[in-house]
């Protein structure tokens, strides 16, 4: 740098370079806030959903089981993302602590250079001022002298001539010495303060360089740690996705859902029976005869019609199948299985049937336990 004309290009350059790393580490620390923001919120997203999520009470077997072990794989992803996203916000912190330490070491120094630079410009202001100065006094020395001469070679010159033209060359004489000795002055005040100046651009050169090596290898050591962090983010990832995978796998789809179909159909509730009141006929002597009664009365009468050799045996009216289960409850009731083939004899009302099973019992079954249209044969 030509600090002789006030010419301080080396150190703006450091200075522009300086201020170059300091951006460059800003941006650095931008893109880790962002990166652990999203890493923050996609964790707390994953957690509330695995808290907010409802099983079904009803399921049964290894669907359930797989299910918990699947909510409680990605509750705990979101945790290890959240814990990521604490270990990069660290880093953050540690960067943007040195960031700011720079900028202001930067600054302090940009302001002490500032004005060491001014006190070195000011210096060769002085010192080219005292040059002017003096080339000024020597050309007036030079010109009295030259006048002295021209007085001394008059023939006629008078005594009081002579003594003005040796006092003016005195004068010039000390004027001259004054001026070179404010010259020198200048010279020596200039070189003190280039001296200090040169002090100071070292010593901070000194400085930007440390600090440089000192950014270099924080943010060196930060992309290790931030790469340290995602590879273990990476592999908790693959576990919890593995975790998450065999909990699913292991469970047989069609088996759970075919016990679920059962559980439910299992679960539905039967038609209730509903008590049957024969319609009285002439034949019964007290029409307000119990149930008991009345159904054992018709089952004699259709028994004894049937093995009466005098008279028809009853016509049955249509096939049936059971629709449910009916376990008898009374002597004229039937029991009844699921998908039993009988005979419906008589449709007593629209609550009752009595009906022939295919060992030949006959007996009263509800008639919404039955298929309510005759069965093609």
């Amino acid at each position: 740098q030509n600090v002789e004309v006030g010419n301080f290009g080396g150190w703006e350059i450091i200075s522009q370079r300086m201020k170059e790393a300091n951006k460059i580490t800003a941006n650095y620390i931008d893109l880790l806030k962002q990166v652990a923001s999203a890493m923050d919120t996609f964790g707390r997203a994953l957690i509330k959903t695995a808290r907010d999520s409802r099983l079904p009470d009803m399921e049964h077997g290894e669907l359930k089981a797989s299910l918990l072990a699947a909510r409680t794989s990605v509750e705990y992803w979101g945790q290890d993302s959240v814990d990521a996203a604490d270990a990069i916000t660290t880093e953050v912190t540690q960067l943007s602590q040195y960031l700011t330490q720079a900028k202001l070491i930067c600054k302090h120094a940009k302001e002490q250079a500032k004005q060491r630079q001014q006190q070195v410009r000011e210096g060769m202001r002085r010192v080219q001022q005292a040059q002017r100065e003096s080339q000024k006094k020597l050309q007036e020395l030079m010109d009295k002298e030259t006048n002295k001469l021209r007085v001394d070679s008059k023939p006629d010159a008078k005594p009081k001539e002579l003594e003005k033209a040796l006092q003016a060359g005195v004068r010039s004489v000390e004027a001259a010495k004054e001026a070179e000795l404010q010259h020198k002055d200048a010279v020596n005040f200039h070189n003190a303060v280039l001296n200090e100046w040169c002090s100071y651009a070292h010593s901070g050169f000194n400085t930007f360089q440390n600090k440089e090596e000192h950014r270099v290898r924080l943010v060196r050591d930060s992309l290790w740690r931030i790469a340290n962090i995602c590879s273990l983010f990476a592999v908790q990832l693959d576990q919890h996705q593995e975790s998450i995978r065999t909990a699913l796998i292991h469970v047989d789809v069609a088996k759970e859902l075919s016990t679920w179909v059962a559980i439910h159909k299992t679960l539905q509730t039967p038609p209730i029976p509903l008590v049957y009141t024969p319609i009285a006929r002439s034949s019964l002597n007290t029409p307000s005869a119990s149930f008991s009664t009345s159904a054992r009365s018709t089952l004699t009468e259709v028994s004894e019609d049937s093995d009466s050799s005098g008279r028809s045996s009853p016509i049955p009216l249509y096939k049936a199948r059971a629709l449910y289960q009916f376990s008898a409850r009374s002597e004229s009731e039937v029991s009844l299985t699921e998908g039993q083939s009988l005979v419906v004899m008589d449709v007593c009302n629209a609550e009752w049937s009595l009906v022939r099973t295919n060992t030949g019992v006959l007996g009263f079954v509800p008639s919404k336990f039955i298929t309510a249209a005759p069965v093609s044969t």
